[in-house]
């Protein structure tokens, strides 16, 4: 992929928008980046120069507890952007990141963003407009991973991909282990409620494709 695709993508998708002055003003300060599964794009506390947008793939944010244990914090997918934290005065990354397949990013500089802010003010109220809608998704995905049970959390999980994707078979972008350390749940008990969902008739599965069959909301009603 180029980075001249990469940035039509980011204006379309991301910024709503296909003015070519999107294109223009973020151009100089942007680079394409691409990783393979397993590939580190930057661990905790290294220096923070850019944040990112995913043009297609998927990337794991994750830390590692006192005890030597990974913590999921966030699957980031396509058409989303990470380390956005870094525009708010940090200067290192607060997480590890990963990819988990194969991943295209266009990475934006921080301090080229930052003079960018002063120069198109029309540029940075559509950014912010589009990121403010993406930090009510975050809000609302914390409270269901803090008031909701397993399965309704699991739903969830699967009813955001499948607006997100528009079709009703989806494919994991995760194991079924990192999926249950991203619900905060165990291995065993996510894959009980997989085995009973397709026994209630509302989602079939093979592998890590799944086919969404009734409404979600009927089973958590």
């Amino acid at each position: 992929m180029t980075k001249e695709k990469a940035l039509e993508i980011f204006a379309a998708d991301f910024m709503g928008s296909s003015d070519l002055k999107v294109v223009e003003a973020i151009k100089p300060i942007t680079r394409i980046i691409m990783l393979e599964n397993k590939d580190t794009l930057f661990n905790e506390n290294e220096k923070a120069d850019y944040f990112y947008y995913v043009v297609s793939g998927n990337i794991k944010l994750s830390k590692i507890s006192h005890d030597g244990k990974e913590i999921i914090i966030r699957i980031v997918h396509n058409n989303e952007i990470f380390a956005e934290a870094v525009l708010y005065g940090r200067n290192t990354y607060p997480v590890n990141s990963t990819a988990i397949n194969k991943t295209y990013l266009l990475a934006i500089n921080v301090s080229g963003f930052k003079e960018l802010c002063f120069t198109n003010q029309e540029f940075i109220l559509k950014l912010f407009v589009t990121m403010s809608h993406q930090l009510l998704y975050f809000v609302d995905m914390i409270n269901d991973l803090t008031s909701a049970d397993t399965t309704s959390r699991l739903l969830k999980y699967l009813y955001n991909l499948k607006e997100k994707t528009g079709s009703s078979t989806i494919t994991l972008p995760i194991s079924k282990r990192d999926l249950a350390m991203l619900l905060g749940a165990a291995p065993e008990t996510v894959s009980r409620i997989f085995a009973k969902l397709q026994n209630d008739g509302f989602i079939s599965f093979n592998g890590k494709e799944i086919t969404i069959i009734k409404d979600i909301n009927d089973y958590i009603n």
